[in-house]
């Protein structure tokens, strides 16, 4: 099977092009053939060295595609099954390849009413805005207002429909006026809750977002960026708020958060969590794994019935080298909007 495997862990030009053996499903794996596969802000993070695995490796989580083959005891799926899957578990290969073995519990049925392309845009996002807004951050009905740090990316874009289906009331940022229009046209967040960073240090975002908000503060506040965002994000938080955020930060990052007089949610007994999508794939028991596609496939309903809409999607190119360096260059400049994705087979 074609695939890309990165062989070095640094640049961009560590990914060539390979020739791989179509992997064999063992009991209890599904074996399925990629028709799309997307790209996330982890992917680059893995390619620079982030939790070292062997070399040469074929990264990527999200995919779409047709199961080919199942292994013995598997009943959930049958070949020809439509899937979108996450497969950031135990695997063959990531979805940079034609075809990715993994275990039947991290894939769902795609939804109908999605393409390949859209389906395969959905699942790292879609599981890590939920556990953001659900189960870290636990998002009351209708009575609560959330800061969208990365609002135009691919988690904020689902966090934010979450967000919606409780009711919440939104603000998010923009850099520029391409994420501020996707915010707006996409996403239906009103232009006036629309903070723009651009130019603004730390004190200067603090009353910019205060004023937009009429002087509250945000119940909860979600970062999707990291940095200066964090910050300000620890920053705004209200009383007995919560601040969840996905992105950890380099050894040199500071902010002191746990003394009484430096911490800016101490004396707001603020709570502060990190949300980290592939934990329970990675170290957790494979009794917990059946969890992530069981949620995928409640998000697949939601997306069918248009309950909430699958992130806008920007097609590179067909599988390649060349295509995975130019996904990996863009994520890492920023200003994404929705989520890049490449075409791998039909």
């Amino acid at each position: 099977m074609k695939a890309v495997v990165l062989e070095g862990f640094g640049g961009v030009e560590n990914f060539k092009d390979a020739e791989l053996p179509v992997p064999e499903p063992k009991a209890g794996e599904l074996r399925v053939k990629i028709h799309f596969a997307a790209f996330n802000p982890v992917d680059y993070k893995m390619r620079r060295g982030m939790r070292e695995g062997v070399l040469p490796v074929v990264l990527g989580l999200d995919i779409s595609g047709v199961v080919d083959k199942v292994g013995d005891g598997v009943t959930e799926f049958k070949p020809g099954d439509e899937v979108f899957a996450f497969i950031g578990g135990p695997r063959s290969n990531g979805g940079y390849a034609g075809y990715a073995v993994f275990p039947w519990q991290f894939a769902a049925k795609k939804p109908p009413g999605l393409s390949m392309a859209e389906a395969a845009a959905v699942p790292l996002t879609a599981l890590t805005a939920w556990d953001c807004v659900f189960e870290k951050a636990r998002v009351k009905k209708d009575s609560e207002t959330a800061f969208v740090a990365g609002g135009s990316g691919g988690v904020g874009t689902m966090a934010i429909q979450f967000l919606r289906r409780a009711h919440a009331t939104i603000f998010s940022t923009a850099g520029n006026d391409s994420s501020s229009d996707y915010l707006v046209d996409h996403l239906g967040i009103k232009p006036e809750h629309i903070l723009v960073y651009k130019g603004l240090d730390l004190a200067g975002l603090e009353k910019a977002y205060l004023k937009l908000s009429g002087g509250r503060r945000p119940d909860i506040c979600f970062d999707f960026v990291g940095g200066l965002m964090k910050k300000l994000c620890l920053q705004l938080v209200g009383d007995e708020g919560r601040v969840v955020s996905t992105v950890a930060e380099p050894e040199d990052f500071s902010y002191d958060i746990f003394s009484a007089e430096g911490s800016p949610i101490f004396y707001r007994s603020a709570s502060f969590h990190f949300e980290y999508v592939l934990a329970r794939a990675k170290s957790g028991e494979p009794s917990g794994w059946a969890q992530y596609g069981s949620k995928l496939s409640e998000i697949g309903g939601w997306l069918d019935c248009g309950k909430i809409a699958p992130p806008k999607v920007k097609l590179l190119g067909k599988l390649s080298a060349e295509t995975v360096r130019k996904a990996h260059r863009l994520l890492e400049d920023g200003h994404v909007q929705g989520k890049l994705v490449m075409q791998v087979g039909v």
